[in-house]
């Protein structure tokens, strides 16, 4: 029996297509380039080791999807600076490899920071904020300008800047740690405006990984993730990253009255639903290029019905598509015969 499924509102029918970034089009091969520091090369919770980090996830989910040509990692180095990352880009064979990327990944900053203010012997913070103010304007310049420098060595490629989690969740003083959040708070925000500047993408990962920090960080002697945590990273990526979606949709419903920024879809299918499919099957864009990260889960009260809810901060104000693709299956195992797209707006 087909699958059919049924959207709980008043919605509109029409005929639609989406552009995808060129790194992500049908049939298209990614070259993937992982700039940065330990947490880009993958360094292990436990030792001087380069293990599975969130880099290799990446490209081990394009590969399975078959949209990987080439990944390195190569160039990512444990205990770099922004500094260190300047004169890596003046090298021949990373800007050889960077002519040749559709996906460079950049993660960098931190170490400025910890290096300067960090003792990890007794875990003691000194922040002068004289100097804090300094360094963070330095690492804000040095990582525009390697934004820039991989842009004019590349026009093309899709970039990725990655914000930090809080790697101090064992911190025993309360103050010391409230002053390394405060830090880390900052940097991500300076992240975050350095991307929206220069047009490219900004990953999120502290909400989604400091909630369960201690579960990543599972040494507490060290400041690097276990593989749940590296996946938890790479999983942000994604969120910001638009599926292989049909060129054209089964379905099309736009919303013309805007809806409330809090606002929680409702998807009735007729039949139980395999709640593992929600993550590779459901959605949120914002102009059609932008992931939101949003929480989805298989009704407790009705198995058929999954509830997709609004960003815990609300939608800004925009244009926004739900997108329901045919990896959303049954419990039987049966998927979705009809991919559906819904276009809502927020004021």
């Amino acid at each position: 029996m087909k699958q059919k499924i049924m959207v709980v509102m008043a919605l509109l029918l029409l005929v639609f297509s989406i552009n995808m970034p060129a790194a992500y089009a049908n049939n298209a091969k990614v070259d993937y380039v992982a700039l940065g520091d330990s947490i880009a090369s993958g360094h292990t919770p436990y030792g001087e080791k380069i293990g599975r980090g969130f880099t290799d996830m990446i490209a081990e989910r394009l590969e399975k999807e078959g949209k990987l040509g080439s990944f390195t990692k190569e160039f990512a180095t444990s205990g770099e600076t922004t500094n260190g990352l300047l004169e890596k880009l003046k090298r021949k064979d990373v800007q050889q490899s960077l002519k040749d990327a559709e996906l460079v990944t950049i993660v960098s900053g931190a170490n400025d920071f910890i290096k300067a203010f960090y003792d990890p012997k007794d875990e003691s913070v000194d922040v002068d904020l004289a100097a804090a103010t300094l360094l963070l304007n330095q690492v804000s310049e040095n990582l525009t300008s390697a934004v820039k420098q991989v842009k004019a060595i590349n026009p093309n490629a899709e970039i990725y800047l990655f914000g930090y989690y809080f790697p101090f969740p064992y911190l025993k003083d309360p103050a010391t740690k409230q002053q390394m959040q405060m830090v880390f708070t900052i940097v991500n925000n300076q992240i975050a405006a350095i991307a929206e500047r220069e047009g490219v993408h900004f990953v999120n990962v502290a909400p989604a990984f400091d909630i369960k920090g201690t579960d990543y960080l599972e040494n507490p002697k060290d400041i690097h993730p276990n593989e749940a945590g590296y996946q938890v990273i790479a999983d942000q990526f994604f969120l910001n990253t638009l599926p292989e979606l049909p060129i054209g949709w089964g379905k099309v419903m736009e919303k013309n009255i805007p809806v409330a920024s809090n606002k929680k879809w409702t998807i009735t299918l007729s039949q139980e639903i395999d709640p593992t499919s929600l993550d590779q099957s459901i959605f949120v864009t914002k102009d059609g290029a932008k992931g939101i990260s949003v929480e989805k889960s298989v009704s407790k009260a009705n198995g058929m019905q999954i509830e997709v809810y609004a960003p815990k901060e609300g939608y800004s104000p925009g244009a926004y598509e739900l997108m329901i693709t045919n990896d959303l299956k049954g419990k039987s195992g049966t998927a979705l015969t009809e991919s559906v797209l819904v276009k809502f707006v927020v004021k």
